[in-house]
């Protein structure tokens, strides 16, 4: 619209100049004076293109609807997406330093999976992006975020090996029995050993019931059940919901069945830990999406 007017703004110059070379002449004395009707038209005129020009200024200087997410003002800024950069490799290392342990990678391989996990995250938060920038299919969504996940599989066999990949599998598979064991052992009063000791028991529950259930919900077994982990469910809110619904399942599971060797406080202490859970991982989605979508989506 604006061009549209600018167009007709220079028409309007060409034939302002064109009258007011006729007045000009008009005011000579040889050439007969400029008619009644060419003179009001030259005025006209004038009062035309001043309205126009105000519209146009206006309209430029007027303060426009944002049509991008908050994060591209991140991803914009080389300073702001080397330090949200950083901050996801910090806590991605302390994710997986179960990995670590696993793995036997030595220091500066360890430090190359950590740098190769922390570019996976910012490639996948610019899909995200683009995703619930561009309102994408669930079909295509999924299509891009298998190519992703395949080629960090190939990366990560690069790195580690053939055996280092499936133990990285394998570690993804079981990531919520063994955070939610780490974490829980922290949250426990008493000696190491015992802590120790119910850690392990809690693990290998959290490990069947995660089988179990996601074999209800007729899932694979290397679906990623922590759901701030899976970036699908930053991309999709019915996906997320159905992501925290079988986390959740998965603890109400656990929580029925391991009275076999938690005390009743020990017990309490877990539906307190699920409830914090459950909690957390929904705001942190709902959080991260609003930053990665639009406006108004």
């Amino acid at each position: 619209a604006l061009r549209a007017q600018v167009q007709r703004i220079d028409a309007l110059a060409l034939e302002n100049e064109r009258l007011s070379n006729l007045a000009a002449r008009a005011a000579a004395p040889a050439p007969a004076p400029v008619r009644d009707d060419q003179f009001r038209e030259l005025m006209k005129l004038r009062g035309e293109v001043g309205v126009l020009r105000k519209t146009a200024a206006e309209a430029a200087n007027a303060p426009q609807l944002p049509t991008e997410s908050p994060m591209s003002d991140v991803t914009q800024n080389p300073e702001m997406w080397s330090a949200l950069r950083e901050q996801q490799k910090m806590g991605l290392s302390m994710a997986y330093g179960g990995f670590a342990k696993r793995s036997g990678l030595p220091k500066e391989k360890l430090e190359q999976f950590n740098n190769l996990m922390a570019d996976h995250v910012m490639t996948n938060i610019h899909h995200i992006t683009g995703i619930l920038r561009d309102g994408k299919t669930p079909q295509e969504m999924e299509q891009i975020f298998t190519l992703q996940e395949a080629e960090l599989q190939e990366k990560v066999r690069a790195l580690a090996g053939e055996e280092g990949l499936q133990k990285f599998n394998d570690y993804n598979r079981d990531m919520l029995s063994y955070l939610t064991s780490e974490q829980f052992r922290s949250m426990l009063p008493g000696e190491k050993k015992d802590k120790e000791q119910l850690q392990q028991q809690l693990f290998a529950l959290m490990k069947q019931e995660s089988q179990n259930v996601l074999a209800g919900a007729g899932l694979p077994p290397d679906y990623q059940v922590v759901p701030t982990l899976n970036f699908r469910n930053f991309a999709s809110d019915e996906t997320a919901e159905r992501n925290l619904q079988l986390m959740d399942s998965i603890y109400a599971q656990v929580e029925t069945q391991a009275g076999a060797f938690l005390t009743p406080e020990q017990l309490q202490k877990f539906a307190e830990f699920r409830k914090l859970a459950l909690n957390n991982n929904r705001v942190a989605l709902a959080m991260n999406r609003k930053l990665m979508a639009p406006p108004g989506k």
